[in-house]
């Protein structure tokens, strides 16, 4: 006779526990929408009411989206699921910035907060791919200093080269890229490492990564100069995917998980 297993099932495996872990990760995902939600919605109204710059307020917005939503992370839960919940929240952004690049929805707000010139299909690129990188970080390395890294790079690197670039580097060029300075690589660099040092921090301090900020220094720093020396190329289209991409293999390599 085919022996009983007498092992008790840990509750934490119970269908009971997994329907109330997803519920819970469904009310994090609603409360992360909405967080992102009216960061957007109050940056579109500063630049309706032209209280900054449009340039201001887009690259506030670059800046400011994976901070804000690195921030929502401990809302989720602990599950496999919860990294899809999470990434579902740019997923949802970015589908309905797509929407509006497409034509499909009018939205003029949304048009003159993410793109340089007006156009709607501007957010059919780089806003696309912004959106996609948050998503993909998520799913793959949800709550790690890789993922936290790559985003910090993304928004406070990106977004911080362009800042000093335009302000500082009208001189000094660089030679395989004339519309980049040098000026803005090293505050790519600058950012992108104070950044994931930052995000790192918090992982620590929240109990997902065993190693402090300290200890990862390094490999945080050759990520950044890594992630600014891709943005530095000529590919103005995709380097919101090459300089987190470039993080992220870089910490691969240097502090594997």
């Amino acid at each position: 006779r085919q022996q009983q297993n007498t092992t008790p099932r840990r509750a934490a495996d119970s269908p009971t526990m997994t329907a109330l872990a997803r519920c819970s990760d469904g009310v994090a995902f609603l409360a992360a929408s909405a967080t992102m939600a009216v960061l957007v919605e109050g940056l579109k109204v500063l630049a309706k009411a032209g209280v900054y710059p449009t340039t201001f307020t887009r690259k506030l917005l670059h800046m400011a989206a994976g901070p804000v939503f690195i921030l929502t992370w401990p809302w989720f839960g602990k599950q496999p699921s919860s990294a899809v919940w999470a990434a579902a929240v740019p997923a949802c952004m970015t589908a309905k910035f797509a929407l509006v690049g497409a034509g499909l929805i009018q939205q003029d707000a949304d048009v003159k907060l993410m793109s340089r010139t007006g156009d709607r299909r501007e957010l059919l690129r780089g806003p696309l791919l912004y959106g996609a990188v948050f998503c993909a970080a998520t799913v793959l390395g949800f709550r790690s200093a890789t993922a936290g890294g790559a985003l910090m790079a993304l928004c406070a690197g990106d977004g911080m080269a362009d800042v000093i670039g335009r302000r500082f580097g009208r001189r000094h060029k660089l030679p395989w890229s004339p519309q980049k300075s040098w000026a803005g690589s090293a505050a790519f660099t600058a950012s992108a490492f104070a950044g994931s040092m930052g995000a790192v921090s918090l992982f620590h301090h929240w109990g997902w990564s065993n190693s402090a900020a300290a200890d990862l220094a390094l490999p945080l720093l050759a990520a950044s100069v890594a992630a600014a020396a891709a943005e530095s190329l000529p590919v103005p289209e995709i380097d919101n995917v090459v300089a987190p991409l470039c993080f992220a293999l870089a910490m691969r390599a240097l502090a594997p998980p």
